[in-house]
């Protein structure tokens, strides 16, 4: 189809073939802020606006450059883009010579002509390949490639660091939908886990795919799909497939057998319904479970509250008692963005939730979250202020063996990141403090932007960033990362703080080592790199 399409806010443009090849377009784009040239005319916003979108399971024309300004939680999966992927446009001057954008996810795609980061704060990339000749290139501070093929070409003098793990241990690629044009049906695609992966596989595995017939799978409408016809459906066995819509709930959506999906299309929101009670949680995964995946889902907080929006898991393990067995079948999370406030302006009742996420089983795999408590509110981009709409924590991991491929947590009132559980790996973390705290009730707590628990003894963390914007008071955090120290099993693989803006900073990156970061080096990242946490 020779059709440009522009991917606009809670846009998802998804291919229905089996694999990318199947639908063939001139190209797509998101281009905010910028001219028909690709060039971005002024650096800010730029694309720090630009989020809630998704490309999917297409190919794009050959020799085709492809402007993709995004930020976050605006994925390109299992896309073939013959020319070159650019993530933001060069404006000229500035700090880096970029339009800013705050940082992306790829996966499972190809890219004839190489990637061009630009001014990309931070970006993961997981199971890419580029071409012989082409390169991984530029980017602001941190790029984290994930059992990618290619070369990541350094220049003299950048600020960026690129974060290179081999193979990516343990995924299975998202669920999607194929239409059969042959036979005039629509199938769900689950792809089957792997191992050791590097780069893509659709084109060595298109045929090895579970292929469910949508007689199996319950289509949900936006009111007309309760949480309790929902929870019906999974119990009779069936998938569910949430068409684009505002899903308003009054009693959680409980998933209560091993192996159900849950895939939204057109980011589907799920939220509580206006005059909805508390809640423990919106989604809950019950005990025991193998094999479920939840994804492409915005999740929201509501007024009544909740303990968290997904929760995975009632049982932790016991003290003493963790396993580092990683079983072959975990559950999965894709492309789950929670929100909590950011949709409604300062006249309107707060919105809360303890927790955004909360995983207390064990082997779950998270692949590209944006857990974000609003930094501003609509519809005047207004500051969200003192406090309000509280978050204690983005994501809460008590089970072992959990893992996140693209972990992006902003903004909550208390820890961003606190895990828990054994064996924990993060490939690719980014953090904001929040804005608007003060030095009493956040600084003087002792909140950082990852904390891992005193009792842990095996943790990994590959490329991580906490970045600092004490918009409203002055505010000293005491540490961006806090892990204990004398344990050979945790190691920490170059992590980060960046003052961006506004008053006061950090005074050390890991626990009491490090640089501060403040105003006198504003934009400029301070790393520790390579570092096992028993040298500390």
């Amino acid at each position: 189809h020779r059709a440009k399409f522009n991917v606009g806010f809670y846009n998802s443009l998804v291919g229905l073939g089996r694999e990318p090849g199947a639908v063939e377009l001139d190209a797509f784009e998101v281009l905010n802020g910028v001219g028909a040239d690709g060039v971005q005319h002024g650096a800010g916003p730029g694309a720090l606006d630009n989020f809630w979108r998704s490309v999917e399971n297409l190919t794009t024309a050959p020799g085709r450059n492809i402007y993709y300004f995004v930020s976050q939680a605006s994925p390109l999966r299992k896309v073939h883009i013959r020319g070159q992927l650019r993530l933001s446009g060069p404006v000229g001057g500035g700090i880096y010579d970029w339009g800013y954008a705050s940082g992306g996810f790829t996966a499972d795609s190809k890219i004839d002509g190489g990637v061009e980061f630009g001014g990309q704060q931070q970006y993961c990339t997981r199971n890419a390949e580029i071409g012989d000749e082409a390169a991984y290139k530029h980017g602001a501070w941190s790029n984290v490639l994930i059992g990618s093929k290619g070369m990541y070409k350094s220049e003299a003098g950048q600020l960026a660091k690129e974060t290179v793990i081999e193979h990516t241990e343990r995924i299975a690629e998202k669920p999607y939908i194929m239409f059969e044009e042959c036979e005039n049906k629509y199938y769900l695609m689950i792809p089957r886990p792997e191992v050791g992966k590097r780069g893509v596989s659709w084109e060595r595995y298109s045929n090895d795919i579970e292929r469910v017939d949508f007689e199996n799978v319950y289509v949900a409408e936006e009111g007309a799909s309760s949480a309790a016809v929902i929870n019906a459906k999974l119990a009779e066995g069936k998938h569910i497939v949430l068409t684009p819509g505002i899903y308003k709930i009054s009693e959680p959506i409980i998933i209560g057998r091993s192996n159900a999906v849950i895939l939204g299309l057109g980011l589907a929101t799920v939220q509580p319904a206006d005059d909805a009670p508390y809640m423990d949680s919106l989604i809950f995964v019950k005990d025991g479970l193998k094999g479920v995946r939840i994804a492409s889902l915005m999740v929201q907080g509501g007024e009544a509250g909740s303990n968290s929006l997904i929760k995975w898991g009632t049982q932790t393990p016991r003290f003493g008692a963790h396993t580092h067995q990683v079983d072959q079948r975990p559950g999965y999370l894709y492309d789950i963005f929670c929100r909590i406030g950011g949709d409604r302006d300062a006249s309107m009742p707060e919105v809360r939730t303890d927790k955004m996420v909360l995983i207390n089983s064990s082997n779950v795999v998270g692949d590209n979250l944006w857990l974000w408590r609003a930094d501003h509110e609509m519809p005047d981009n207004v500051g969200v202020k003192d406090s309000r709409h509280k978050v204690i924590n983005a994501l809460e991991v008590n089970g072992d063996n959990v893992t996140m491929y693209g972990l992006f947590a902003e903004h909550t009132l208390g820890h961003q990141t606190v895990w828990n559980g054994e064996n924990g790996k993060t490939f690719f973390y980014q953090c904001e403090l929040p804005y608007d705290v003060t030095q009493q009730n956040f600084g003087d707590q002792g909140y950082a932007g990852y904390v891992v628990a005193d009792h842990v003894q095996a943790h990994a963390l590959h490329g991580g960033g906490v970045y600092s914007f004490f918009r409203d008071h002055d505010v000293r955090a005491q540490c961006a990362f806090r892990v204990p120290e004398g344990r050979s099993g945790i190691t920490l693989q170059n992590i980060f703080t960046v003052f961006l803006n506004g008053n006061g900073g950090i005074n050390h990156i890991l626990n009491g080592h490090g640089e501060e970061c403040s105003s006198e080096s504003q934009g400029r990242p301070h790393y520790l790199s390579d570092l096992s946490v028993a040298q500390a």
